[in-house]
């Protein structure tokens, strides 16, 4: 994990980095699940520091996928501006087209 600012990360190491962290809080969990298993008199304290300590995890996971999205939308707006762009000129040339007639 490269642990950089999000918005200079490729869309791949984006991808990347939020699955490792995804991996790396479900592990967390597992283990935590097997200990409580193994000690249930323990298990909420057993929870509650798996929850401390994924929570950077999660919150860095947050982040990522919010530039994620903040990319996509911004792609969607550019595609919804050229589909206007196309729309409008194609509807000009058949306006010329009728005029011409």
């Amino acid at each position: 994990m490269s642990g950089g600012d999000p918005a200079t990360l490729s869309n791949t190491d984006l991808q990347r980095e939020i699955q490792a962290l995804q991996a790396r809080a479900f592990e967390r969990y597992e283990d935590a699940a097997l200990q409580a298993e193994a000690a249930p008199d323990r298990a909420e304290a057993i929870y509650a520091r798996a929850e401390r300590e994924t929570a950077p995890l999660i919150a860095r996971a947050n982040a990522l996928n919010a530039e994620r999205v903040a990319r996509y939308r911004r792609r969607a707006a550019r595609w919804r501006q050229a589909a206007i762009a196309v729309a409008v000129v194609g509807s000009a040339v058949v306006v010329w087209l009728l005029a011409t007639r």
